[in-house]
């Protein structure tokens, strides 16, 4: 059994290591490049600069992802997880056609659904649905300990419009000014199934391990002891997206996180019931796309309506974002606090916080109510270069939204094509 585990180390790492020389591999990689550019320039309009370079940011998420591909290769090769390779490629190409209506659709749960369903139904094409949706149950709890390590990284604090709920009438108030945190990360995950016997471009490996009786645990009926199986290397790639609102977003990507895992174990057991109950196929393929659609609307709805720390009166200040190292990070003000005084003067606008540094400071002390409502006073000192800023990014009641939120509904995707059909055949009529 030793041996068994050893090999399962080893031969993960050789593969791993080959497809770092792939070129698919790298076009993941520039893939994530361009989208980091994209949102290192949103970042440069919100703060005025860079907090890391681009190049951090790709090695950065490079590195997670080279570590969540180990980390999904030894529970395949582990479980023994038998799939054909023809069946991983339709979730690729199912998945970029969703990423052209909706980039957050590329989600190999939507495809996987879309193509378990459609084989289901024509049986056509032969598709290995109880395979793809284990492979796909297994990124997802991976890409669930992506998110708590990694989620909450470089979220860039913004400002938004959402509806917020009168506790007096009950009525959603649509112009309601809040802060937010976005998050996004990205992951290219170099990883290695099981195939059957099948010819490919990536160099495979044949598999011949000091195999455990039970071994493999997962594989279609067509795999008898005298299949040829061999370790394909192939790349995956897997994004986060969410907004805190609630809270800060290191506590928000926990708890997406922690929802997220749950979808993932709850997959993988209807996935692996359906090699035995044909009826737990149907269940897992519908699942599969449902339940995370349900997720992500119950996110968007938090987002929407659900309370938040950064939600100001009138009249107030809060903090929304604290830098690196700056005076109030030393201090130990946090976002979602409102500050209340400095030096003894009532903080109540910007301008007021700007006519107090507009003289350095050689010593001040901060009042301050915590998002639970608790008062702090917070004290700085110092007298060799005084105190010009505090180092923070406040909100009032009266700042202007830099950033949409998105108001999408269930498959919107679905919505959008028929309302162009209408208007073509209406255009037509006319």
């Amino acid at each position: 059994m030793f041996k068994f585990f050893w090999q399962i180390f080893e031969l993960t790492g050789l593969n791993i290591f080959s497809l770092l020389f792939s070129w698919n591999f790298w076009v993941i990689i520039i893939l994530i490049a361009f989208l980091y550019k994209r949102e290192q320039e949103f970042e440069q309009n919100v703060l005025g600069y860079n907090r890391r370079t681009l190049i951090y940011k790709v090695i950065e998420s490079s590195i997670a992802g080279l570590v969540g591909g180990y980390i999904v290769s030894l529970i395949i090769l582990f479980f023994g997880i038998v799939v054909d390779v023809d069946s991983f490629l339709y979730l690729w190409y199912i998945a970029l056609i969703l990423a052209l209506i909706n980039p957050r659709y590329l989600c190999f749960s939507y495809s996987a659904g879309i193509i378990s369903i459609v084989s289901l139904i024509f049986k056509k094409p032969a598709v290995d649905i109880s395979g793809i949706l284990l492979i796909v149950a297994i990124l997802h709890f991976v890409e669930s300990l992506l998110i708590f390590l990694d989620g909450f990284r470089g979220a860039i604090p913004v400002v938004i419009k959402r509806r917020k709920k009168d506790e007096s009438t009950g009525y959603l108030d649509n112009h309601s000014i809040t802060g937010a945190y976005l998050m996004q990360r990205f992951w290219g995950i170099p990883m290695v199934i099981i195939a059957l016997n099948f010819q490919v471009s990536a160099p495979t490996v044949k598999i011949n391990l000091f195999e455990p009786s039970w071994w493999p645990l997962f594989k279609p009926q067509q795999v008898t002891p005298t299949t040829l199986l061999l370790l394909t290397p192939i790349v995956a790639a897997l994004g986060y997206g969410d907004l805190a609102v609630s809270d800060e977003p290191h506590v928000i990507s926990k708890k997406s996180a922690f929802t997220l895992s749950i979808f993932s174990i709850v997959l993988f057991v209807l996935s692996a019931l359906s090699y035995r109950i044909y009826a737990f196929k149907w269940i897992a393929a519908l699942f599969a796309p449902i339940a995370h659609e349900s997720i992500i609307l119950f996110q968007q709805k938090k987002q929407k309506e659900g309370k938040s720390i950064f939600e100001v009166e009138e009249n107030t200040i809060k903090v929304l974002y604290v830098e690196e190292n700056s005076v109030a990070e030393k201090m130990g003000i946090r976002p979602g606090d409102t500050l209340i005084s400095i030096n003894g003067i009532l903080i109540q606008s910007e301008n007021e916080l700007e006519r107090i540094f507009s003289d350095a400071q050689i010593y001040m002390w901060v009042k301050v109510k915590d998002k639970r409502g608790k008062i702090k006073e917070l004290y700085y000192q110092d007298y060799e270069n005084g105190i010009r800023n505090l180092g923070i990014i406040v909100i009032t009641k009266n700042v202007m939204p830099n950033y949409e939120i998105d108001t999408e509904g269930y498959f919107i995707f679905i919505k959008s094509i028929a309302s162009k059909i209408k208007r073509f055949l209406f255009n037509k009529t006319n």
